[in-house]
């Protein structure tokens, strides 16, 4: 699955949050069962949707150049930090490896 998917996900949740109870739950289940793939739509992941949505509210073409499992780790830091390491990724290249060993040895706090 693409970024701008998961993207449109995460979109879906926010503007229906106020309007749908357990909106997070009821989508969880209802991809589990239409794709039927239920890990990778497991409550952690469609909070991750959302929150890929609240950090980027923007969609820009080239956020598709960074996969999936690199985004989850940019979501655990908070906005500053996930915005620098973000722009490392698309100027240095998707590698989730680099990405962890950037985040472990606090590079952000040391620039």
């Amino acid at each position: 699955m693409n970024v701008l998917s998961l993207w449109n996900i995460g979109k879906f949740i926010r503007d229906n949050y106020y309007s749908c109870m357990n909106v997070h739950i009821s989508c969880s289940k209802y991809l589990s069962y239409y794709y039927g793939n239920s890990y990778f739509y497991s409550l952690f992941y469609i909070r991750m949707m959302e929150k890929l949505y609240l950090y980027f509210p923007i969609y820009l073409d080239q956020m598709s150049l960074i996969k999936w499992d690199s985004y989850l780790e940019l979501l655990k830091l908070n906005k500053k930090e996930c915005y620098f390491y973000y722009h490392i990724l698309l100027f240095c290249g998707d590698d989730l490896n680099e990405l962890k060993k950037m985040i472990y040895s606090n590079l952000y706090l040391r620039i």
